[in-house]
Order: C-alpha cells, then sequence, then structure tokens
C-alpha cells in the first residue's frame, strides 16, 4: 500500500462516519427497490439554507416555533431548490398533497412520477403558478393517480433534478 492511499483512507472512513451520523448517505437516495412490495421513502433530514427555513417559519402564526420544527425536518434539496418532505416519507389519506419547493435559482418547477410497486407514470407537470415570481417558494406539488410506492422528480426549467421516493397510502 502506498502511503497516499493510507492518507486517504482515513478521510474517506470519517467521511462516510460524519454523513451516517447525520443520517445521510454518500450517494442520492436509492430509486429502486430489491423488493417490489418493498418502499424506502426518503427521509434524510439535510440542513437546509436559512433563507428557506425563514420563509416558511414567516408564513406561520407562531413563527419561532415554527422555525424550531423546520430545523428539525424532513429537508431534502440540492444547489436550485429544497422540500420539506413528511416526517417518515409518507403520504397518508391524500393522493395530491402539497410538497411545495422553494426555489434558490431563478425558473419554474415541473414534477413527473413513476410507480415503483407497479408501472404507473405521472407526465411532467408545472408546480405552482406564477403569481409567485420565478425565485423563492413554488405554491403545490405531486398529485398520484393510486396509492403506492412513488419516486417524485422535481426540476427547475428541465434541469437541476431533485428525486425522492414517498409512500403514499
Amino acid at each position: 500500500m502506498t502511503s497516499g492511499r493510507r492518507c486517504c483512507r482515513p478521510l474517506s472512513i470519517l467521511a462516510v462516519s460524519v454523513l451516517a451520523m447525520i443520517g445521510c448517505t454518500p450517494s442520492e437516495p436509492s430509486s429502486a427497490t430489491s423488493n417490489p412490495s418493498e418502499c424506502r421513502p426518503t427521509v434524510v433530514r439535510m440542513a437546509p439554507p436559512a433563507e428557506a427555513i425563514e420563509f416558511f417559519a414567516h408564513g406561520s402564526s407562531e413563527p419561532d416555533a415554527a422555525r424550531e420544527k423546520l430545523r428539525t425536518a424532513n429537508w431534502y434539496g440540492n444547489d436550485a431548490m429544497w422540500v420539506v418532505l413528511p416526517d417518515r416519507g409518507e403520504l397518508v389519506g391524500r393522493l395530491d398533497d402539497k410538497i411545495p419547493p422553494y426555489r434558490l435559482k431563478r425558473g419554474r418547477v415541473q414534477y413527473e412520477a413513476r410507480q415503483l410497486d407497479a408501472t404507473r407514470t405521472v407526465p411532467r407537470q408545472p408546480i405552482g403558478v406564477d403569481a409567485y415570481g420565478d425565485i423563492g417558494f413554488a405554491a403545490g406539488g405531486p398529485a398520484f393517480p393510486t396509492v403506492g410506492c412513488w419516486e417524485v422528480t422535481y426540476t427547475l426549467d428541465g434541469h437541476d433534478a431533485l428525486s425522492f421516493v414517498l409512500r403514499v397510502r
């Protein structure tokens, strides 16, 4: 083993350990399941940008309490947009719940979905209306034709894909 490899190995072990401690994995959430009846919703609880937390907290009648709750919510995002997913990654009793994205970049959000435990799909559709502008909050979220395990992909003007898995029941 070369000294360079010995040097790098502890760093990679440290990186994996840190990611495991904060509840993330080094790669994106798996969109496939080893068993079609098994559904692994996205539960990662990432740390969002402060501006996203502040936007949603200011929409509450109790912003301080909302801010505290939002800090531990099931946030998931990338450089373009962030969403707050259900705590356990499950939508219960509603096929058209709201999962509004908060956009860090300008653009229009669209979503599409595919059912992982069957063959249904939802074609690409816009989220929200232009009334909120082209950056920041976009009102809306996916609608599903049936219960099941769904992989949803949000894009911003066709780029910056953000994919997550939800159990809809």
